[in-house]
């Protein structure tokens, strides 16, 4: 993981450039299993998402049911980062995250419904890596 040294402008992110030597754009897959009364929650992942990468970019939410309020995203200090919640549904999940993450523009955080199977998850680590994406997988139980 790269430490980077974030500051925010208005009206767009700015990151400074990574302390790490490695400048490589190269995305990965993450994957979480939650339980519902867990303590961690999919949303306090966001800022975490936010420090991946030395480029501005968009920080995606995708869960269902789900909603966003400025209340919290200013507690999660991200009041003026471009965040976007998309309601997910189990029967169009795997074409919206593959499109989201072949624009190469976003990280993303994805509430998994349903089985996550190894030929889904070789495909969205594929094109992550390819986009230079991060992705975090949660599924709950």
């Amino acid at each position: 993981m790269q430490q980077l040294a974030l500051t925010m402008e208005q009206p767009r992110l700015s990151v400074a450039q990574p302390i790490s030597t490695n400048h490589g754009r190269r995305g990965s897959l993450t994957e979480m299993i939650v339980n519902d009364d867990s303590a961690i929650q999919p949303q306090q992942l966001l800022p975490l998402l936010a420090r991946c990468n030395a480029e501005p970019r968009w920080l995606m939410w995708l869960s269902a049911n789900q909603r966003m309020n400025k209340q919290w995203l200013a507690s999660l200090g991200l009041e003026q980062s471009p965040v976007i919640h998309i309601d997910l549904c189990q029967d169009t999940q795997l074409h919206l995250t593959s499109r989201i993450l072949k624009a190469g523009n976003s990280h993303l955080i994805v509430e998994w419904q349903g089985e996550f199977s190894s030929e889904e998850r070789q495909h969205i680590q594929s094109l992550a890596v390819e986009s230079g994406s991060h992705v975090i997988l949660i599924q709950r139980r």
